[in-house]
C-alpha cells in the first residue's frame, strides 16, 4: 500500500491540497479523485529542481494555490518575516515570483505576480454577452449583470470549454461588486464553485484595467477578497498582482492498494 502524504491550505477560501510526498504520474488522477473530497483543487509539489515545482490536478494554472504553496514552503524553512519563494508552476511558462509574510503562527500574507494577459474578446454565451479572458494555462469567461441559476451556468460552462485550448476554463459572473467563480479543469473532469480564485481575480482585474482603465479593484468572492493590481501597458500585456491571506487547515495522507 502506498501512501502519500498532504497539507490542506486555505488561500482566500479556494481550499487545495498540496501534495508533499512524490506521486507517479500514472497515479496522481487516482490520488487527486481522493483528495478532491476534502478540497477545491490538488496540486503537487516536487523539490528536485533548480526551484521548486508545484503541478496542479490537470495541469492548469492557479495564482492561490502557488500562494499556498509558497507559505508552505517558507513555514517548512522557519521564516517568520517576509520571504520571497519562486516556483516553477504547471500552465506558466515562466518562474513565478512569489512573496509571502508571516502574520501569526499557520497565518500568511501572499503576493504573487500573475502570467501575463494579452487581451479579451467578446464572446457569446448562450446567448448572453460575455468576454474571455486568456492567460497562460487557464481562460475565463467573465459575465455582468445578475447571475444564472447554478445549473445553467454549469450547463453553458460544460458546452462551452471543449471549444477552447486551455487546461481549464472559469465562468466569472461580475455584478459589479461580487465575483462568483466556477471552474472547469478538463483533464481531471472537476467542474467546481470556488470560493476564491486567483486566476479568476486576475483574468477580471486585467479586463477592467484595459476596457476602463481600472487599475485597481477588492474582488470580493464567497471565500473572502482577492486584491489585484494590474500594470497596464499601452498596447501591451497587462501584468496583474493579487494578495490574499493563506490559512494552514491541517495535514494527512491517503493511501492507494
Amino acid at each position: 500500500m502506498n501512501k502519500f502524504r498532504y497539507v490542506l491550505l486555505d488561500p482566500t477560501g479556494n481550499l487545495t491540497c498540496l501534495v508533499t510526498d512524490p506521486v507517479p504520474e500514472g497515479t496522481r488522477r487516482a490520488v487527486t479523485d481522493l483528495l478532491m473530497n476534502h478540497c477545491e483543487q490538488v496540486g503537487y509539489l516536487t523539490l528536485t529542481g533548480e526551484v521548486p515545482r508545484l503541478e496542479m490536478m490537470g495541469g492548469e494554472f492557479c495564482g492561490n494555490a502557488a500562494m499556498a504553496c509558497a507559505a508552505y514552503l517558507a513555514e517548512k524553512a522557519g521564516a517568520k518575516g517576509e520571504m520571497a519563494v519562486p516556483l516553477s508552476v504547471s500552465g506558466a511558462e515562466s518562474t513565478v515570483k512569489c512573496t509571502v509574510r508571516s502574520l501569526s503562527p499557520g497565518l500568511w500574507m501572499g503576493r504573487v505576480m500573475m502570467p501575463p494577459v494579452h487581451g479579451y474578446r467578446p464572446m457569446d454565451l448562450g446567448g448572453r454577452k460575455a468576454v474571455l479572458v486568456s492567460m497562460e494555462g487557464i481562460a475565463h469567461l467573465i459575465t455582468e449583470g445578475p447571475p444564472l441559476e447554478k445549473a445553467e451556468a454549469e450547463a453553458l460552462l460544460v458546452k462551452t470549454a471543449p471549444a477552447l485550448p486551455e487546461e481549464a476554463v472559469g465562468l466569472l459572473q461580475w455584478d459589479g461588486d461580487f465575483m462568483r467563480p466556477l471552474v472547469l479543469v478538463k483533464n481531471s473532469g472537476t467542474l467546481v464553485w470556488e470560493n476564491g480564485c486567483g486566476s479568476g481575480s486576475t483574468a477580471l482585474c486585467a479586463y477592467l484595467a484595459l476596457s476602463r482603465g481600472e487599475k485597481r479593484v477588492a474582488v470580493r468572492q464567497p471565500g473572502g477578497t482577492i486584491l489585484a493590481e494590474a500594470e497596464a501597458a499601452s498596447g501591451g500585456p497587462v501584468r496583474v498582482t493579487i494578495t490574499g491571506s493563506i490559512r494552514f487547515r491541517g495535514e494527512g495522507g491517503v493511501s492507494l492498494p
